[in-house]
């Protein structure tokens, strides 16, 4: 039971680690807020800051999805705190520090489960997905669009797995990892070249997964201390 469940904390972190975006320095814009998307994933920056991060998983057609809500430390050593709601009802969180990982939810204890850090979490962002978007030309330019409140440009097209293996390394050997070899992706991003929101869909041994990514209150990086008590 102890290995399974570090097994599903590691996987879980796994996950955590490629819900994110992009954060810089503002491109230029036009009337409207309009700007060049192009230029806005050129120029964003590689300082550290901390995002939330709203997610959803679900079977394509409906089903209960289930829910993931974050606040993660990008571009510096992961870390991060999370909170998921599973299908059956199950609840779970984890907090990941510099040095380990925390979960709980796997018993009624409501003690910390440690575990070593995932040697999956890696630094990739969602700026790599917009650039291969960006790379398939004026198709993939859907134009200006508000999302919350904020002026975004829509970005969408079809991208092959193999694509990532250049530009996304890490991805690449998750969604083959999953058996996906392709998926369709919509992509709102702001003009400091941030990511807003995503739509997702991949095909996982022949069923498809509907994917959406919501990230907002974007700020400084923060600090993730250990959680209390955790079991021996």
């Amino acid at each position: 039971m102890r290995r399974t469940t570090v097994l599903a904390a590691a996987a879980t972190t796994a996950v955590l680690a490629l819900l994110t975006g992009c954060r810089g320095d503002d491109a230029s814009t036009g009337a409207g807020g309009a700007f060049d998307p192009a230029e806005a994933v050129a120029k964003a920056g590689k300082e550290p800051y901390a995002v939330t991060v709203e997610a959803s998983r679900a079977p394509d057609g409906g089903a209960e999805p289930a829910l993931l809500t974050a606040r993660q430390n990008l571009n510096t050593v992961f870390t991060g705190r999370w909170q998921g709601k599973e299908p059956d009802g199950t609840l779970r969180e984890g907090v990941t520090t510099a040095d380990a990982e925390y979960l709980r939810g796997h018993d009624a204890t409501g003690t910390w489960l440690k575990a070593p850090r995932s040697t999956e979490v890696s630094d990739f962002d969602y700026g790599d997905y917009a650039k291969l978007l960006l790379a398939q030309g004026p198709s993939a330019r859907k134009g200006m669009e508000t999302r919350d409140g904020v002026p975004t440009y829509h970005l969408a097209g079809h991208l092959d797995v193999a694509q990532f293996a250049d530009a996304a390394p890490s991805v690449h050997r998750a969604l083959t990892r999953t058996g996906a070899t392709s998926l369709d992706l919509d992509q709102w991003i702001d003009a400091q070249g941030r990511t807003r929101h995503v739509d997702e869909t991949v095909v996982v041994d022949g069923e498809k997964i509907a994917i959406t990514l919501a990230f907002s209150d974007f700020g400084p990086a923060e600090t993730f201390a250990a959680p209390s008590p955790v079991a021996d």
